[in-house]
C-alpha cells in the first residue's frame, strides 16, 4: 500500500522520462518562476475550495449556534498547536488534542481537512459513538465519512466495526478514522473490509500542523 498525499505538501510530476535539458523551452522561460506559479496556482485552488467550504458550512449551521461556537473553538485549537515550536512539539500537540473537548476535537479535524483545501460537510448534529462527524470530498476517491476519537490508549475495535457499518449503510465511498491513540494489528482486517483509511500519529500531526492530508489506504483500493 502506498500513502496518499493531499494538501499543501503534495506535488505532481508531469511528462515522460526525457531529461529536462532536452526540452525546448519558449523564449523568456524561467524555471524558478514557473515553479512559483505552479505552487501559487495550487494554493489559489485550495484557498477557493476552503473559502467555499467555510461559506457553505456557515450557511448550513446558521441555526445551530452551539455548532458554530465549536467550529470557532476548533480554529483556536489549530492556531495553538501550529504555534508549538519546542523540540517535543509533536508530543505536546498530541497531549493538547487529547485534552480538547470531544465535540470540539471533531470540529478540529473537520477544520484541518478544510485548511488542507478539501470540501467538507460538517455534521448538523452530534451523534455520539458510532456516528459520522462529517464527510469530506477526496479528489479521485469520492465522499469519505469522517469519525474522530480522542484515545489515550489503543483504538477500540468495536468503534471501528460500528464505523464500518455506518459507511456501508450510508453508501459512502470510504471512511477516514482519525484518532490520537495507538493502532493495533487487529484493526486492519476490519478496516480493509469496511474501506476505512487510518489517520493518526505523525499523519494526524501533519494534517493539523502543516495542512497536509496523508493517509494509508486499505488494501484492495
Amino acid at each position: 500500500m502506498k500513502p496518499e498525499h493531499i494538501g499543501r505538501g503534495a506535488g505532481q510530476r508531469y511528462g515522460g522520462n526525457a531529461p529536462c535539458a532536452a526540452r525546448q523551452q519558449p523564449p523568456g522561460w524561467d524555471a524558478a518562476w514557473a515553479a512559483r506559479f505552479s505552487r501559487w496556482g495550487g494554493a489559489l485552488s485550495r484557498w477557493a475550495i476552503r473559502s467555499f467550504s467555510r461559506w457553505l458550512n456557515a450557511a448550513r449551521l446558521a441555526s445551530l449556534p452551539g455548532h458554530l461556537c465549536n467550529v470557532q473553538r476548533s480554529r483556536r485549537v489549530l492556531r495553538a498547536v501550529r504555534g508549538f515550536r519546542e523540540p517535543d512539539a509533536a508530543g505536546r500537540c498530541l497531549a493538547y488534542l487529547r485534552a480538547v473537548d470531544p465535540l470540539v476535537f471533531e470540529e478540529v479535524v473537520m477544520s484541518a481537512l478544510e485548511d488542507a483545501g478539501l470540501l467538507v460537510l460538517r455534521g448538523r448534529r452530534y451523534s455520539g459513538d458510532g456516528g459520522v462527524d462529517g464527510i469530506v470530498w477526496l479528489p479521485d476517491r469520492g465522499w469519505y465519512a469522517v469519525q474522530s476519537k480522542r484515545y489515550r490508549q489503543h483504538v477500540c475495535l468495536a468503534h471501528v466495526c460500528a464505523f464500518g457499518e455506518v459507511i456501508g449503510a450510508g453508501g459512502y465511498d470510504g471512511g477516514l478514522f482519525v484518532h490520537t491513540g495507538r493502532s493495533g494489528a487487529a484493526l486492519y482486517p476490519q478496516m480493509d473490509a469496511a474501506r476505512i483509511a487510518l489517520l493518526s500519529g505523525e499523519r494526524l500531526l501533519r494534517l493539523v500542523r502543516e495542512r497536509v492530508l496523508e493517509f494509508r489506504l486499505h488494501r484492495g483500493r
